[in-house]
Parts: structure tokens; sequence; C-alpha cells
């Protein structure tokens, strides 16, 4: 079960010096896992898995990246949305058009049928 620190309960060090990587391999060896089960075992049972963690899930050479969603360990993956293809079209799909802004605004603040 992880570990939810939303209260903030935790001790903290302060460490004032540059860490340099030295080789190959994750600063911490609970960052990445090289199947789910072993993520899941880890975020479902170890007494330091926590609440927000990201970790990492290298199946077949191809890496994932997970957060552990709350304090039963359960892991959702991040950062899956699909960007490919036409950029533009999606941003259009995604942004307001001008006549919709007017709209919006005109329902805010009203028409300017007072100016003149």
């Amino acid at each position: 079960m992880a570990i939810n620190g939303s209260d903030k309960s935790f001790s903290k060090m302060e460490f004032p010096l540059g860490m340099k990587r030295q080789d190959a391999f994750p600063l911490d060896d609970s960052s990445v896992f090289y199947s789910m089960s072993e993520a899941q075992t880890y975020a479902q049972s170890n007494p330091t898995a926590y609440v927000g963690q990201v970790i990492s899930v290298v199946v077949d050479g191809t890496a994932t990246i997970y957060q552990i969603k709350n304090a039963a360990g359960d892991l959702e993956a991040l950062g899956t949305g699909n960007l490919e293809g036409d950029v533009g079209s999606i941003v259009d799909a995604r942004v307001a058009s001008d006549a919709e802004v007017a709209e919006m605004l005109n329902e805010v603040f009203g028409t300017n049928d007072a100016e003149g």
C-alpha cells in the first residue's frame, strides 16, 4: 500500500551538493522496473512507495512512465496522449475561434451598444 504523504509529516534533509551520474543506472533503485508486475508489487506493498511517485516500466526496451495514483497502489500512465500527426488541427480543435471568444466576452461584459 502506498503512503499518502499529504499531511507532510515526513522529515526532510537538505543536501547541498549536486549529484553527478557515474554510470547508466537509476540513482533511486525504486524508480525503474523491468516488468509491470514488479512495478505493481512495489506500488502496492513496498513501505517506501508513496502517492504521486513517478516510476518507469521498461518492457522490450521501451519505457512507459507511471505515477502511483492512490493509497491502494494503482498505477496511472502519464503522457500517453497522441500528439502525432497534424499538430495544427489538434491545436485548432482545442482553441476557441474569434467568434466564440466574441460571444463569450459579450455574455460576460455585455455588448458595446452604449458607446458612440
